[in-house]
């Protein structure tokens, strides 16, 4: 296994991933054999249709019973299958870097997104990376083999969580930057102007691509278990705030109560698959757990 795969996930998670796969749920675009259907016409695996022959069509591709039956020359069509191309879309902002009591939502986020590359370029698909906080840090194109496994996991590790976020941004360029339908997997918290991204994940859906949303978070920010009055730092801004949690507990968990629902309802208006994700979850579990839901809804 590529060293830096290695640097993300151990043996055994590894080996949790073995029987795991990952597909679109809609039509995908691609130039290789493989297992996901295509929309585009080309005498590749199985019979589609026919249309009349013109000149300079491959002659190997004519149908001569067809000719035989009454004369006219058709051209057999196929459905070409093609390869799945899947791009990892990983939040590296400062808010990632949160951690209460075990990983931050970055390494988290890391871990899932690893996987998620290695599930794909074992199905022998092709999978990219970019990370992002408010530009573009990192960015890899889709590609399936084990020496790019390594160049990813490599560049997830590199990385550190810094700076602010701006998702939407982010969304809209790399939406326009993906012009063939793809499976498209964010790893956010999605701590941001949820209109703004509503828009941009909006954009990613005009253009056809299937998407994933995974929002990861730390137990802490739900349960806001903080007890003593001390200083709440904004870790992507430096300012910080003193405050007595139990004073502001209850509109807190409101808050982020309404957050959350928020985002699972601008996921399910635009038939976007969501999951929230915990960093006290062990992490191939809940991939396993989410992937296979997705299989059973038909995918």
């Amino acid at each position: 296994m590529p060293e830096g795969i290695h640097n993300v996930l151990t043996k055994r998670e590894i080996a949790a991933l073995r029987n795991l796969s990952i597909g679109s749920r809609f039509t995908v675009e691609g130039n290789l054999q493989g297992a996901h259907r295509s929309p585009l016409k080309g005498f590749s695996i199985e019979f589609s249709d026919y249309r009349p022959y013109v000149r300079g069509d491959d002659l190997r591709h004519l149908d001569w019973k067809v000719y035989a039956r009454n004369e006219r020359l058709y051209i057999r069509q196929y459905e070409e299958e093609c390869n799945l191309r899947v791009y990892l879309l990983v939040d590296g902002s400062g808010s990632m870097a949160f951690s209460h009591n075990g990983m931050n939502k970055y390494a988290y986020a890391s871990k899932l997104a690893a996987a998620i590359a290695y599930i794909t370029v074992q199905q022998q698909d092709s999978v990219g990376l970019t990370i992002f906080d408010r530009a573009i840090r990192r960015q890899l194109p889709a590609r399936s083999s084990r020496e790019h496994l390594r160049l990813l996991g490599d560049s997830l590790t590199d990385h550190e969580p810094t700076n602010e976020t701006n998702v939407a941004e982010t969304l809209h360029r790399l939406a326009q930057d993906v012009r063939r339908r793809a499976l498209v997997i964010l790893f956010s918290d999605l701590l941001d102007d949820l209109p703004k991204v509503n828009r941009a994940l909006a954009h990613f859906r005009r253009r056809k691509h299937d998407v994933i949303v995974y929002q990861i978070l730390d137990q802490a920010e739900i349960n806001f278990p903080f007890h003593d009055i001390g200083n709440f730092e904004d870790l992507e801004t430096g300012g910080y705030v003193i405050t007595n949690p139990r004073e502001v507990r209850h509109a807190y968990q409101e808050a982020i109560s309404d957050h959350l629902y928020a985002c699972q309802r601008i996921c399910a208006s635009l038939d976007i698959d969501y999951a929230l994700g915990t960093t006290e979850q062990e992490a191939t579990e809940f991939l396993r757990r989410h992937l296979s839901q997705r299989s059973r809804r038909g995918r």
